[in-house]
């Protein structure tokens, strides 16, 4: 396997040193479990560059992002990461469509291009009959949905979902699971999900990593 995300760093937290050494794959789905405070969403937000590592060393798809001994720290914006936080928010004044296109727009792209990579995301994640709805209005369930479309839409290098099925209910759950798995494998980027509940997750072939205290002791 060509792994595309290496990471081997450590930081002090408040209570234990987190020292993380993983790997994730072309189209593979990494996912982090554990008890609260364990380190996952920290793994996250270092590999984001929301957090940055004492020591250590991440690379994506053969660029590095942060290296101590080489002083590289790459700043988020340029890290091409999708990230959908525990409470990320949607634009509520915006429609749904809107929504998913933003970040297109303000990268300057032009209607058609954003309506060759919105499109097929709406159908796919079953939004269409909401595309037109301001975001605001939308059920907790729906606007997860439509973060998540809002996150592939930008083509992300790396897609890292923190407890992304913890507003939904289980029809909802079931269509991000299968769009989670469609999009990952297709478009071969490395994942990492962080989840309490690893029996929301209903993907073949993904690989579980628990972890504890900061640092991950089975997989």
């Amino acid at each position: 396997m060509v792994f595309l995300l290496e990471l081997s760093v450590t930081r002090q937290l408040r209570d234990y040193l987190l020292e993380v050494d993983l790997e994730v794959g072309a189209g593979e789905i990494l996912v982090l479990t554990g008890k609260n405070g364990s380190g996952k969403t920290t793994t996250l937000n270092l590999i984001a560059g929301l957090m940055t590592p004492a020591s250590g060393h991440i690379s994506l798809s053969g660029t590095v992002l942060f290296d101590s001994g080489g002083a590289i720290d790459i700043p988020v914006e340029n890290r091409m990461v999708g990230y959908i936080f525990q409470n990320a928010a949607v634009f509520p004044h915006l429609s749904v469509y809107e929504n998913i296109a933003y970040g297109l727009r303000a990268r300057g792209f032009g209607q058609d291009l954003i309506e060759k990579k919105a499109d097929p995301l709406i159908n796919n994640l079953e939004i269409d009959q909401i595309q037109d709805l301001k975001a605001g209005k939308l059920s907790g369930g729906q606007k997860q949905i439509v973060i998540f479309a809002r996150a592939l839409a930008n083509d992300p290098a790396i897609l890292l979902l923190d407890e992304p099925f913890r507003a939904l209910d289980r029809s909802a759950g079931e269509r991000v699971n299968r769009a989670i798995d469609e999009e990952v494998r297709s478009r071969n980027i490395p994942c990492v999900i962080v989840t309490h509940n690893k029996e929301e997750l209903r993907m073949p072939d993904i690989r579980r990593c628990l972890m504890d205290q900061g640092t991950i002791i089975e997989v």
